[in-house]
């Protein structure tokens, strides 16, 4: 606890004493990435080209192996339409509907309780008015 109390009274002026040394760590490293020479930048484009392709060769071997293996097995090469999810149509996945869309266009499979409410009660309503009762 000592420690930590001491290096925060003493912090601050150590780093001011750092910088009138001339140790300016985040103006060289800006200097360094503005002039960087373009030998250089060609250098890097070499390697990761070099590095794509040697990756993209691992694979192509790695291909050849799983081949290798589905034949010898007699298994089907998975599809890539068959690693992905189809689609639910739920209210999740669907495009959403400006309040002006609503107006003008409602949905019928919206879920109205209300309505649905009112609509049971009027055809029970009916049918048990359809229904003869001893005491009439």
């Amino acid at each position: 606890m000592a420690a930590f109390i001491a290096k925060q009274m003493i912090g601050s002026k150590l780093d001011s004493v750092k910088e009138l040394a001339g140790d300016k760590k985040g103006g060289e490293e800006e200097e360094k990435v503005s002039a960087e020479d373009p030998e250089l930048i060609e250098q890097r484009r070499e390697e990761e080209e070099r590095r794509r392709n040697k990756y993209a060769k691992m694979e192509a071997e790695r291909e050849k192996v799983r081949q290798g293996i589905r034949d010898k097995y007699n298994i089907k090469k998975p599809e890539e339409n068959q690693m992905i999810m189809p689609e639910l149509d739920n209210g999740l996945n669907r495009q959403k509907k400006s309040p002006a869309q609503l107006a003008i266009d409602p949905d019928e499979d919206d879920f109205n309780p209300i309505k649905m409410a009112t609509d049971l009660f009027g055809s029970v309503k009916e049918s048990l008015a359809n229904i003869p009762f001893p005491w009439k």
